[in-house]
């Protein structure tokens, strides 16, 4: 049975068996410690009761107890501090656990009142529980020890003590062999049935660390691909904040283009001509975020960049830029505002993609530029606008003196609490407008800028941002 459960209790790859001894010693070492000062505490304990239920040989048994077993006790507690407990721990703990149990049938050998050595045995009971449990014996050499004792056991019991000799002894011999093999054989199952679940628990942790180095490989990886996504986001950033005009055309008219993420889908853009007192004001703002949006953005301004000979027709604008998105944005639309701005006699020109309809900011109201609007661009081709009846045109508006005109994209009156969704931004948007229209426009957009981050609660938004405010002198 002991070689049957020892194979049972050893693994087939010699390395993989060398890696759990040293790690059952890493393991047991502090439990080892433990277990020899209390195996000391109460080896010398018992000490006392020597001289009430042995007191002619009680000098004897403290020789063994004091002089034999303690010191070994203590000499194998320094010992787990070296290295050589390291290589021989079983052995070492094997012949400590011999000496202490020997040592108890020892004292049943030695003393001069034969019933009372009787009372002896079940110290072998603890030695025996001991080394089953607490000293960190594996099964096979805990066993080993424990059938010695008990053989030691039954040789000192029927030779020196003289069990068998009559009927009572008999009685009592057998009582105590009862359970004295009883809780040998409950001990054996109690080792082996520790060392077996240490040794799964060791190759669970085992398969736990390997499975977390392969996770942690996995999660540099990861860490590498978002590191270089990021940077190549950060270029993106880079490169679409070209698309945006650095500087505004005049003192009269200010802007703030903030995107949600890196890159962001709205795009204002300010055409010079070559008579300075035009300025053409182009605002877009592409359905969805993050990469897909910049690149549709991207589509956009070098298409306007390449069809300057258009900008002078707001209307005409949009039909190309519509035609070059259809088919090009998956199922993106995008809404698009653009108007030309005449300084000297301060009229607009422009034409509206599905875009929300500029403000005009009067002395005491609001109105908008509602006119000449349409269905957002790469909805539908252009001819399919003309048979429809949905052609982008034209129209034409005078700004009154001293009055301010508000571009933004849906970012801005869409913007929400974090914590409460009650209501958006754009709820009481006139009011807001009207209470700051005596402001320039670059405090009037920085300030309206301020409150959207006071209510919205923080500098994140759901939305791109984009705002542009012109002062009409």
């Amino acid at each position: 049975m002991l070689k049957l459960f020892r194979k049972q209790l050893k693994f087939d790859d010699p390395s993989l068996e060398k890696e759990f001894r040293i790690d059952y010693l890493e393991k047991s070492l502090l439990t080892i410690r433990v277990a020899l000062i209390l195996g000391l505490a109460l080896y010398s304990a018992f000490g006392v009761l020597d001289s009430l239920i042995a007191p002619l040989s009680k000098y004897s048994i403290w020789f063994i107890r004091f002089v034999i077993v303690g010191p070994s006790l203590l000499a194998v507690f320094f010992l787990t501090y070296t290295k050589f407990f390291g290589r021989y721990m079983q052995l070492i703990i094997s012949i400590l656990s011999l000496i202490a149990g020997i040592g108890i049938v020892a004292m049943i050998g030695i003393t001069k009142e034969t019933e009372t050595g009787l009372f002896y045995y079940a110290g072998l009971m603890l030695v025996m529980m001991w080394s089953y449990t607490f000293v960190k014996l594996r099964f096979f050499y805990a066993s080993i020890c424990g059938w010695i004792i008990v053989i030691a056991y039954e040789v000192v019991a029927v030779a020196y003590k003289g069990l068998l000799d009559s009927p009572d002894m008999i009685k009592i011999f057998v009582n105590n062999n009862f359970f004295f093999i009883a809780s040998n054989i409950i001990g054996m199952f109690a080792g082996y049935l520790i060392e077996l679940y240490t040794r799964k628990d060791f190759l669970l942790r085992r398969e736990l660390a390997s499975k977390k180095e392969e996770l942690q490989v996995e999660r540099n990886v990861l860490k590498n691909k978002m590191d270089i996504m990021n940077h190549e986001l950060e270029m993106a950033r880079l490169i679409q904040q070209k698309l945006i005009p650095e500087a505004n055309p005049n003192e009269h008219i200010f802007s703030i283009y903030k995107p949600m993420e890196a890159v962001g889908g709205d795009l204002l853009d300010f055409i010079k001509f070559k008579d300075n007192q035009k300025i053409g004001v182009f605002l877009s703002d592409v359905s969805g975020h993050g990469v897909p949006a910049a690149l549709i953005t991207s589509m956009i301004k070098s298409s306007i960049l390449e069809s300057r000979r258009l900008s002078f027709n707001p209307a005409l604008m949009l039909m190309h830029l519509n035609e070059v998105l259809g088919n090009q944005t998956e199922e993106n639309f995008v809404t698009a505002f653009y108007g030309i701005y005449d300084l000297q006699n301060r009229s607009i020109v422009y034409s509206n993609a599905g875009h929300h309809p500029p403000s005009i900011v009067l002395n005491k109201k609001i109105v908008t530029l509602n006119k000449a609007r349409s269905v957002p661009l790469a909805i539908m081709k252009n001819e399919d606008l003309i048979s429809a009846g949905k052609l982008y045109t034209n129209s034409r508006a005078i700004l009154p003196v001293s009055s301010k005109l508000i571009l933004y994209t849906d970012g801005l009156v869409e913007a929400r609490n974090i914590d409460q969704h009650d209501y958006d931004f754009g709820h009481l948007m006139n009011e807001r407008l009207l209470r700051l229209r005596a402001l320039n426009c670059k405090d009037f957009v920085e300030t309206l800028y301020g409150e959207l981050i006071s209510f919205r609660g923080s500098e994140s938004f759901d939305d791109d941002i984009c705002l542009i405010c012109v002062d009409i002198e």
